[in-house]
C-alpha cells in the first residue's frame, strides 16, 4: 500500500514497501508494508495478533533483519546506516514495551535504568543526568523518591510511567509503543494514554502506537493504519476511518462487537460472525516482489468477488466529492478498482 501525506507536510519516519519473513516458520511477517509518521503526530497500528505489527515496530528500529523496502529517518535509510549512524538515529527513536515488568531489569534500581541511556549515548555530564532524570520523572507524575527502588516495588501502571520515562532521557522524535497498555486495567489505561497525549502536547513527540484495541487507538491517533495478516489493508486520518471505513474487514471490525462507537474494542479477525478460521498462507514471492494470486482476506471476505482469489488488489486512494481539499484514503480492496471520487458503498 503507498505511504501518503497530508499536503504539503514531510514524513519523519517513512517506511516503504517491507518485507521480512521468519525462516523457522516458512510465513512472510510482514509483506511490504509501507506507511508514513509526520513529526508530532500518531499513527495507531492496529491489528490482530500476528498480524505482523511487533515486527514492523522491531524492524523500524533495526533490531531484526528484513528481506527488503526502506525505513526512512527524516530522508535517511536506518537499514543502511553503518553503527556510529544507527545509534544517533536509535537516540531519536525509542521503544516503549507491552510488559514494564519484564523489560525493566530487576536487578537495577529506578535511578540505575534511567541513567543507562544517558551513559549510553554519552549525553551530559554527571549533574546534568541526574536532573535530566529528575525532570522527567515529574513528566510522567512519579517523585524522585522512586530512584533507589527497584520494580517490583511498583504498580503496573507506575512501572509502564517508568519505561515510558527511560524511553524519553535521550529526547526523542519518535516514540514506537507497542502494545504499551494492553496489560493494564482499564483505568490505569485511561491514566497512561493521557500521559501520552500530554506528552505529544508539550514535547511534541510523535507516536507509532501498535494495538488490537480500536477503543484504545480512536483516543490518541491521529491516522490509522490496519493490518491483517502482515499486509497493510486501508489507511486513512482517524475520524475518517471510523466515519467511513472502506476495506471489507474494517467494517467488520466496527461492526461485529456489538459495542457503541465510544466502546468500541477489536476482537480477532479469524473469530468475527461468518468468518470461518482459515490457515494463514502467504506466497513468499510477494515478499521478494513477486506477484501474489490473491487477496489475503479473500477467504473470510463477506464481500468477496471472483477476482479477489485470482489476483491480488493494488492500492487506491479515495478521494470524497465536493472535498476542497485532497483526504488522503489508501484501501487495497477490488471494490475500489476503479474509483477515482467515491463516496463508500
Amino acid at each position: 500500500m503507498a505511504a501518503y501525506l497530508h499536503q504539503g507536510e514531510t514524513p519523519l519516519l517513512e517506511v516503504r514497501r517491507l518485507s521480512l519473513s521468519f525462516k523457522d516458520q516458512e510465513q512472510v511477517a510482514v509483506d511490504r508494508v509501507s506507511f508514513n509518521i509526520r513529526a508530532g503526530s500518531t499513527l495507531g497500528l492496529v491489528g490482530a495478533s500476528g498480524a505482523g505489527k511487533s515486527s514492523i515496530a522491531r524492524a523500524v528500529m533495526k533490531l531484526i533483519e528484513v528481506e527488503a523496502g526502506e525505513v526512512l529517518l527524516d530522508g535517511e535509510d536506518i537499514l543502511r546506516m553503518d553503527s556510529e549512524q544507527l545509534m544517533a538515529a536509535r537516540r531519536r527513536m525509542q521503544l516503549v514495551f507491552q510488559e514494564p515488568s519484564a523489560s525493566l531489569s530487576p536487578r537495577r534500581t529506578i535511578g540505575q535504568t534511567l541513567l543507562e541511556p544517558l551513559q549510553h549515548f554519552a549525553i551530559g555530564d554527571k549533574h546534568y543526568q541526574q536532573q535530566k532524570i529528575r525532570s522527567i520523572l515529574h513528566m510522567v507524575g512519579l517523585d524522585h523518591d522512586v530512584l533507589r527502588r527497584y520494580p517490583h516495588q511498583f504498580s503496573s501502571g507506575q512501572q509502564q510511567r517508568i519505561a515510558i520515562a527511560r524511553a524519553l532521557v535521550t529526547d526523542p522524535e519518535l516514540l514506537i509503543a507497542d502494545e504499551a497498555v494492553s496489560s493494564l486495567d482499564v483505568s490505569i489505561q485511561a491514566q497512561i494514554l493521557q500521559l501520552v497525549l500530554t506528552l505529544q502536547k508539550e514535547l511534541g513527540i510523535a507516536f507509532l502506537f501498535i494495538s488490537h484495541d480500536l477503543a484504545v487507538i480512536r483516543q490518541i491517533a491521529d491516522d490509522i493504519a490496519v493490518m491483517y495478516r502482515g499486509q497493510l489493508m486501508e489507511q486513512s486520518p482517524a475520524d475518517l476511518f471510523f466515519s467511513k471505513p472502506a476495506h471489507p474487514y474494517s467494517k467488520s471490525l466496527l461492526s461485529s462487537s456489538g459495542l457503541s462507537s465510544e466502546q468500541l474494542a477489536y476482537t480477532d479477525a479469524d473469530s468475527l460472525p461468518g468468518m470461518p478460521a482459515v490457515p494463514w498462507q502467504i506466497d513468499r514471492g510477494s515478499a521478494a516482489g513477486g506477484k501474489s494470486t490473491s487477496c489475503v482476506f479473500s477467504r473470510n471476505c463477506p464481500e468477496k468477488m471472483p477476482i479477489c482469489e485470482q489476483n491480488e488488489p493494488a492500492s487506491q486512494t479515495l478521494r470524497y466529492g465536493n472535498l476542497s481539499t485532497f483526504t488522503p484514503h489508501c484501501v487495497k480492496c477490488h471494490l475500489y478498482d476503479e474509483v477515482s471520487d467515491h463516496e463508500n458503498p
